[in-house]
């Protein structure tokens, strides 16, 4: 695919001789070619030739980035053709592109470079003739003697020839110091049973016959001195699948003696060494013609060490050879485009050999062998912060294949909370097979606290509250990684943090045992620790209302101490159930420590912790012993009750502790049982003796304890919400309302205003009034009573500190309630019951005016009647 680019116009008019021995033309390259580039390409020229010719672009060098190109157009159409990347390293890539008429060539960069020092991209734009198509003239002469490049390419190249050559010979000669020339052939197919053949010939009697498909593997390369002949025969074909054709550079070059590069020789690699090798001023300049550099290396094999080859390679492809042994079972020969690599091996030995011939050159070897050290971290004992560390980090280039390394890391953790915070993660990402390498915390639950594959980019600080932590690190077993992919490891650093406790002992007994343990300051950064003895016998249990997955460190120690073991609190993980039956975790006995803790990582702004304690272990038959609800407005559902002496405790989770929250409850038939208002079973609580009394239709506490006794089956249901503005009630004559005030029986309460409406319905002609009764002592609440009858102010009533059982009443059939408390405390709070009163109260005006209306009306009738 190709997009059209705005090319700059540089103009040239190529004007060429009648021969086209020497292919006359413009040549182009990367900057500073040979030396090997890493920028940005942008080079743009149109070339103009007559109406009777083409332009082509032939290559001797084609090495770069992915994405830098040679691109040529027509000047007039679209149509372009192009080269990019390592277009001389692929045999079956034609090394050509071809514009019948004039043309506008760029060399360009249509993405970001990838950085690699690579050889470059050199190369001529030639003309040609559209008749023939052909690059050479049977029977050229040709001096090789300048050095420059003649590019034998087959007529009509890339495809096959459209007319038949017999016996086409052309010699090549040179002089001065330029003995050596050199046939390199890059792409070759002819057909020998179609008596195709292609000799070359040496002025000193070297022959060579190249046949079929010769260069399908690699290029092949061949060396004459003083001069050669070139003699090739070509059958034409209409049809074929295979293309006939080649593309040979012919180039003279200097016979010179060999050269070397540096650190060269033998080296015995002790653990822990590296040595760097490879061509001079590598990625800067190109590497020296005549190389003939050897390196041998050798290791004492350990348990568990190996050799780790990191190596950046590029040389001509034609020509230039590194041969490696001992990397792999077999001989490995690199030549061409770029090769950028971490390799791991078991091999004691490895030796390398890097030769080039007198010829052009490349980005070169840049090496470095390391004898690594693969033991994996033991386990530690903190006594202080310290520092863990995938093999190899701090010194090697990278870790090595195949590790299963686990580390526990142990801390005194009735004194400190574990900080493991991550300075550095590098994983392998490259695979074959969709394994990657892994690192895994787990805490000492054998919970994952954390997994981190290739290009993890979360959270890098992790906390635990117990020890140990244990630490994976699993690299999978494949032994060669592109370099920008090999992974540096990790590192992690291990801080300790003094815990701070808040301590809170909790002694069980027969008149107390229920516990709430919620709304906690999480991000104070404190360890709530609650000491739980139970009575003699009993076990205790921790009920959950909220999901805190990773938010909340959840510590149980089965025992009076930390060193009891702990229990496995998986299930909080996924198990806790807000709109239903409570998720319990319970020990063996009437022991427990409880600890509570923000995390520091994961805790978010408004995470709620809502539990509660408990050692009331009840018979099967009694069900559930808590049932909690999250969502609002939303019923529980009919909750079975039955059993004898059992109980059932109604929770609801408001997250926002809104102190106007309330119950709702309704039983499905009345039962035997007490309700005492919040989490106790003090008979100072109990606000009703049994179901069918009653009680207030909002409840505003977050808990109401039932017990009760029943060998019938019965149900519960309830809900919550929160209220807003005016309670508003009615009432028949024979019922009874209770109201409560949000404040009442509370111990963090806030200061309050509240207002309530009763409203009688149902009344008779003769009107008895509304009585109230203080069911307790408002404490400093106070507010005012206010008697009404269809808008008219019958009576209104101041009251302060009113004491339980003090009783008002008054002609009305609406009550209004004003109720203040200036501030908290669980002494304040109004508790009231209305009802009926036996008052001989006068009905209203307006009904005695329009019944006087009415009986008016009805004695005029029958008079007149």
């Amino acid at each position: 695919m190709y997009t059209k680019l705005n090319l700059i116009p540089l103009f040239f008019i190529i004007f060429f001789r009648t021969s086209v021995a020497f292919q006359d033309g413009i040549l182009f390259s990367t900057p500073n070619f040979p030396q090997p580039y890493t920028g940005q390409l942008s080079e743009r020229r149109s070339v103009s030739v007559n109406e009777t010719q083409g332009v082509a672009v032939v290559f001797e060098q084609f090495l770069a980035s992915a994405h830098d190109c040679v691109i040529a157009c027509p000047t007039n159409n679209d149509g372009c053709s192009s080269l990019c990347g390592d277009a001389m390293d692929h045999g079956l890539v034609p090394k050509i592109l071809r514009v019948p008429g004039s043309a506008d060539i760029a060399m360009v960069s249509i993405e970001q470079n990838d950085g690699f020092p690579h050889s470059g991209i050199s190369g001529k734009i030639i003309s040609y003739d559209l008749n023939t198509i052909s690059f050479f003239q049977c029977n050229d002469q040709v001096d090789l003697s300048t050095g420059e490049t003649y590019y034998l390419v087959s007529q009509n190249y890339p495809l096959s020839p459209t007319t038949e050559f017999s016996s086409c010979s052309i010699n090549f000669s040179t002089s001065g110091n330029r003995q050596g020339i050199r046939f390199a052939v890059y792409d070759f197919y002819t057909n020998q049973n179609q008596k195709d053949s292609f000799f070359i010939t040496g002025s000193n009697g070297q022959n060579v016959k190249i046949t079929g498909f010769a260069t399908e593997d690699e290029p092949v390369v061949y060396y004459f001195q003083n001069g050669a002949n070139a003699i090739f025969s070509i059958t034409h074909q209409d049809h074929s699948f295979i293309q006939k054709r080649f593309y040979i550079l012919v180039k003279s070059y200097e016979i010179a003696a060999e050269k070397q590069c540096d650190n060269m020789g033998n080296f015995n690699l002790a653990l822990g060494q590296s040595i760097n090798f490879g061509t001079k001023q590598f990625g800067i300049n190109s590497y020296d013609n005549n190389l003939n550099c050897g390196y041998n290396f050798s290791r004492v094999a350990t348990a568990n060490s190996l050799f780790a080859l990191g190596i950046q390679y590029e040389s001509e492809k034609c020509c230039d050879t590194m041969v490696i042994d001992g990397l792999t079972e077999y001989e490995q020969i690199y030549q061409g485009f770029q090769y950028s690599n971490l390799f791991f091996t078991k091999s004691q030995q490895v030796s390398f050999l890097f030769q080039s011939d007198g010829i052009i050159g490349g980005t070169g070897l840049n090496a470095s062998l390391e004898h690594i050290d693969c033991t994996c971290s033991p386990d530690m004992m903190l006594g202080k912060n310290s520092v863990l560390t995938s093999p190899g980090y701090t010194n090697s280039i990278s870790y090595c294949p195949g590790l299963e390394c686990s580390s526990n890391i142990e801390f005194q953790d009735d004194l400190y909370d574990l900080q493991l915070e991550f300075t550095d993660i590098s994983l392998r990402g490259y695979s074959l097979n969709n394994e990657t390498d892994s690192l895994t915390v787990y805490d000492s639950y054998q919970h994952i606290v954390v997994q981190m594959m290739p290009f993890y980019a979360a959270f890098t600080s992790f906390w635990a509250t117990v020890s140990p932590v244990n630490v994976q690190f699993i690299s999978k077993s494949l032994t060669a990684f592109p370099l920008d992919q090999i992974g540096r490891g990790f590192s992690v650093n291990l801080n300790l943090l003094k815990k701070q406790f808040v301590t809170n002992n909790i002694v069980f007994n027969d008149a107390f045992f229920f516990e709430d343990i919620s709304n906690l300051l999480l991000k104070s950064g404190n360890t709530y620790e609650f000491v739980i003895t139970g009575r003699a016998g009993h076990q205790i249990s921790i009920y959950f209302f909220t999901k805190t997955t990773n938010q909340v460190f959840i510590d149980i120690f089965d025992g009076d101490s930390m060193d009891a073991k702990r229990i496995d609190n998986k299930a909080l993980y996924s198990n806790v159930l807000e709109n239903g039956p409570s998720l319990s975790l319970t020990t063996t006995s009437e022991k427990a420590i409880l600890h509570v803790r923000g995390n520091p990582t994961f805790l978010q702004p408004g995470t709620d912790f809502q539990a509660m304690i408990t050692d009331l272990k009840l018979p099967t038959e009694c069900g559930p012993l808590v049932h909690s609800m999250r969502e609002q407005k939303t019923s529980s559902g009919d909750i079975t009750l039955r059993g004898n002496n059992c109980y059932k405790v109604l929770h609801f989770s408001d997250s926002s502790y809104n102190q106007g929250a309330f119950m709702n409850i309704a039983f499905s038939k009345p039962i035997s049982s007490k309700i005492f208002y919040g989490l106790t079973t003090s008979s100072d609580d109990c606000i009703a003796h049994n179901s069918s009394e009653p009680i207030a239709q909002d409840l505003f506490k977050n808990y109401l304890v039932l017990q009760y006794s029943t060998t019938d089956i019965s149900s519960v249901s309830y809900s919550w919400a929160i209220s807003s503005g005016i309670i508003a009630r009615t009432m028949q004559p024979g019922e009874t309302v209770v109201l409560v005030s949000d404040d009442y029986r509370k111990y963090n309460a806030s200061p309050l205003d509240q207002q309530f409406s009763v409203q009688l319905e149902g009344e008779s002609n003769v009107q008895t009034g509304l009585m109230c009764e203080f069911l307790a002592d408002s404490g400093s609440g106070a507010g005012t009573l206010s008697w009404s009858s269809y808008d008219d102010i019958k009576q209104k009533t101041s009251y302060s500190n009113a004491k339980k059982s003090l009783k008002y009443a008054s002609c009305g059939n609406k009550l209004l309630v004003d109720y203040t408390s200036p501030d908290g405390g669980p002494d304040n709070g109004l508790y009231l019951k209305i009802t009926r009163a036996d008052l001989r109260c006068s009905r209203s005006p307006m009904r005695l005016s329009i019944s006087v209306i009415v009986l008016l009306t009805v004695s005029f009738i029958s008079l007149i009647f």
